[in-house]
């Protein structure tokens, strides 16, 4: 396990998973029949070393609204499919409230312009929200490789239209989403086991790894790709506000793999 790796003289195209955590950013790297991963610092680390072709997925709210009550129509459309795990997509934030320094301020701001208070839950994730809309807004090969992904969202489509009956901090939801995980990546356990092993709790929870994972395997699908909403919206900045899944789809298994060591 280590960063993401290319073969030099002949590239190959990289789907590669990203999820917040402690330490900054969990990736995970399925190129060429390898599983990699590996913490990043900043969002920017990981565009800076992709190749210009590779697909980005990751967990975070892409494109955000500047006012009003309504919030965005994917969040809307993913809590809908997600029946009993739709409280696992947040309301993205207000790009102002992105600067606040306080949740208090926050608060009140989100307030001001939608109407509508800030969760604790969505402000703790602000600063890498305002992380990855910076690195959107100013950097050309980012705009053209991440797209958001919602890891409750890509288990959904890939159970075939189930959302998941236990909640991913429990042993079984962790046993539940490895299991189907596995049934498309059959090295799936052991590259997480190797992560788990790897990197301590205090730097990469257990479901930073699956949910890295989950965006990577996603990206690799992009023939049953779908989009909520099924048009694109995008927001001030041309930034598209849509999260992207796999249709309920019986894929073929991703073999053979192998797990960097």
């Amino acid at each position: 396990m280590g960063a993401i790796k290319r073969a030099p003289a002949h590239p190959i195209q990289a789907h590669i998973g990203v999820d917040g955590c402690r330490a900054g950013w969990f990736h995970v790297c399925l190129a060429g029949g390898e599983l990699s991963g590996g913490i990043a610092s900043h969002i920017s680390d990981i565009v800076a070393r992709a190749d210009a072709a590779d697909q980005v997925f990751i967990d975070i709210p892409i494109g955000l609204l500047e006012s009003g009550p309504d919030g965005r129509r994917c969040d809307a459309e993913a809590r809908r499919l997600l029946g009993p795990r739709a409280s696992s997509v947040f309301n993205a934030p207000l790009r102002a409230v992105l600067d606040q320094q306080s949740y208090a301020q926050a608060n009140l701001l989100s307030r001001e312009l939608s109407g509508k208070g800030l969760s604790k839950q969505t402000w703790n994730i602000c600063a890498k929200v305002r992380e990855v809309d910076g690195v959107l807004r100013t950097d050309a090969k980012a705009r053209a490789m991440l797209r958001e992904a919602h890891p409750e969202l890509c288990f959904y489509g890939l159970a075939g239209g189930r959302p998941m009956q236990h909640n991913k901090k429990t042993g079984e939801g962790f046993t539940e989403r490895l299991a189907l995980l596995e049934r498309y990546l059959p090295a799936a356990g052991e590259f997480v086991a190797a992560a788990l092993a790897r990197y301590p709790r205090s730097q990469v929870a257990r479901d930073d790894i699956v949910d890295a994972t989950v965006c990577a395997l996603t990206a690799s699908l992009r023939e049953h790709w779908h989009s909520l909403p099924a048009c694109s919206e995008h927001d001030a900045e041309g930034l598209p506000m849509a999260i992207v899944y796999c249709q309920p789809c019986q894929a073929e298994p991703v073999v053979p793999l192998r797990k960097s060591p």
